[in-house]
C-alpha cells in the first residue's frame, strides 16, 4: 500500500469512520481501522460490533493494499496534522508497519492482523430516501424523549415504523413520549420480518426498535443537504449519503416497546400559547434553585396571560420569574377556578421539549394538573405542528 491525497479529506474520513471504534475491546484487533485501496481510492471502516461505520476518499495510489492500524492513534494523529498539506501512507516492513508522512513529520503505526479482524457486515437492501437533514432534525427530535437506562432496554431505542410514504419515529423513557412522522421516498423494498414475537398495534414487517444514541448519532454525523439512504434488514439499520459513508447498527430485537397508541389523541379543554426562548430562559433560571428530583411550578396568574414560574419553598432557596402567555379554555381543576392552575414538572423535561419544537411559539395543552401535557409547535396562523407531538408527565404535588 502506498498512496497520496490531501490532510483534510483523510482526517475528515477518519474521523468519521472512528466513531465505530470501541472504548473497551476483548481483542486488540476490535480496536483497529481497517484500510483498504480500491478503484473508488481509500475505503476506512471500524466496528465494534453493535455499530459499524466506513468512509471512502479520493487518493492518488501508487500502490494497492489493505491493512489494519489502531485507529484512535491514527485519528488523534490526523487531528494534529496541517490540514492544508498532503499526507503520505505506506506500508513498510513486509506490511508489518505502516508509515504516516506529511511534511517533516513522520509516524510509524505497528499493523494490526488482517486475518483475525472480523468479516465486513454487507450495507443491507436500500428501502427509502429522504434529505439528510430532515432527518437529522427529526431523530433529534424523538431521542429527547428515549431512556438512557440501560437496565430497561426497550426504552433505550427508537421505535421506527414504515408507511407507505410515511416515516414514523416513536420514543418514550415513562415520563416523557415523543412522536415524529416525516415524508420519505420508498424504494420499493419492503425490510425482511423482524423476529419480534406476535404483530400487535401496527408492529410488522416494517416496523423496527433501534438504539436511540446510535440513530442519533448516525444522523447527526451523516446530515446536510444531501439525499441519504436508509438501509434495513433483519437485525440491521443502516444509513448512507453519496460518497460513500455508511452507519449501521444492530437493532434492539425480542423487546417489547410500551404502546402509545391513543395517549395524543381527544380533547385538549386548556391551551396555554408560550414563547418558546422566553419560556426555556425562565426555566433554566428559576431551576437553579430547584434541587434533584424537585420539579417547577407553573401557575396561570389571573387573566391567563401571565404565567409565573416557581421552584423551591420554605427554608430552601427559591425562585420565581415570569413570562407573557396567552390562555383559551379552561382544564379540570377539581372544581377549582383555572385562575391559579398550578401545573408542576421536571424542568429539564420540559425544557428539552419546548427545545425540540423547533418553533418560536409552543401550545401546552392541559387537561388536568395530574394527567399528561400535550406540547406541540405554533406555525403562525397555519395552526399548530402535527408531524411532531410531545407529552410530558406532570409531578404530583404534596400537600
Amino acid at each position: 500500500m502506498k498512496l497520496r491525497l490531501p490532510v483534510s479529506a483523510l482526517a475528515d474520513a477518519v474521523s468519521y469512520t472512528a466513531k465505530a471504534l470501541p472504548s473497551r475491546a476483548p481483542v486488540p484487533v476490535m480496536l483497529g481501522m481497517l484500510l483498504a485501496t480500491g478503484d473508488g481510492g481509500l475505503s476506512l471502516s471500524a466496528a465494534d460490533g453493535e455499530v459499524y461505520t466506513s468512509a471512502t476518499v479520493s487518493a492518488e495510489i501508487a500502490d494497492d493494499g489493505t491493512a489494519l492500524v489502531p485507529g484512535r492513534i491514527l485519528n488523534d494523529i490526523c487531528s494534529r496534522l496541517p490540514k492544508s498539506a498532503d499526507v503520505d501512507l505506506e506500508l513498510v516492513d513486509t506490511g508489518a508497519r505502516l508509515v504516516v508522512g506529511c511534511g517533516a513529520a513522520r509516524f510509524t503505526l505497528p499493523v494490526l492482523p488482517v486475518d483475525e479482524y472480523p468479516a465486513t457486515v454487507p450495507l443491507p437492501d436500500a428501502v427509502a430516501t429522504v434529505q439528510a437533514d430532515v432527518l437529522a432534525e427529526a431523530v433529534a427530535q424523538v431521542a429527547v424523549a428515549a431512556s438512557t437506562d440501560t437496565a430497561l432496554p426497550a426504552l433505550t431505542g427508537i421505535k421506527v415504523r414504515l408507511d407507505g410514504e410515511l416515516l414514523h419515529l416513536d420514543s418514550t423513557d415513562r415520563y416523557r413520549m415523543a412522536h415524529k412522522e416525516l415524508t420519505i421516498r420508498p424504494t420499493g423494498t419492503v425490510p425482511a420480518p423482524t423476529k419480534r414475537g406476535k404483530k400487535k398495534d401496527g408492529d410488522d414487517q416494517a416496523t423496527a426498535l433501534v438504539p436511540a444514541k446510535n440513530l442519533a448519532e448516525a444522523a447527526k454525523a451523516l446530515e446536510g443537504e444531501h439525499t441519504l439512504t436508509l438501509h434495513w434488514s433483519e437485525g440491521l439499520l443502516g444509513l448512507s449519503i453519496p460518497g460513500g459513508r455508511t452507519y449501521m447498527t444492530r437493532l434492539l430485537d425480542g423487546y417489547e416497546f410500551p404502546k402509545m397508541a391513543g395517549f395524543f389523541e381527544g380533547e385538549w379543554p386548556m391551551t396555554i400559547a408560550v414563547p418558546v426562548a422566553e419560556a426555556v430562559a425562565a426555566l433554566q433560571r428559576v431551576a437553579l434553585v430547584a434541587t434533584r428530583n424537585t420539579p417547577v411550578r407553573l401557575v396561570v396568574e389571573p387573566g391567563g396571560e401571565q404565567l409565573r414560574i416557581e421552584a423551591g419553598s420554605g427554608d430552601d432557596a427559591q425562585a420565581s420569574d415570569r413570562i407573557p402567555v396567552h390562555t383559551t379554555g379552561q382544564a379540570d381543576n377539581d372544581g377549582a377556578d383555572t385562575e391559579g392552575l398550578v401545573l408542576a414538572f421536571n424542568p429539564t423535561f420540559l425544557t428539552d421539549a419546548l427545545k425540540a419544537l423547533g418553533t418560536s411559539e409552543a401550545e401546552l395543552h392541559v387537561r388536568h394538573p395530574h394527567k399528561p401535557a400535550y406540547l406541540a409547535g405554533r406555525l403562525g396562523s397555519d395552526g399548530i405542528d402535527t408531524t411532531y407531538q410531545h407529552l410530558v408527565m406532570p409531578v404530583r404535588l404534596s400537600g
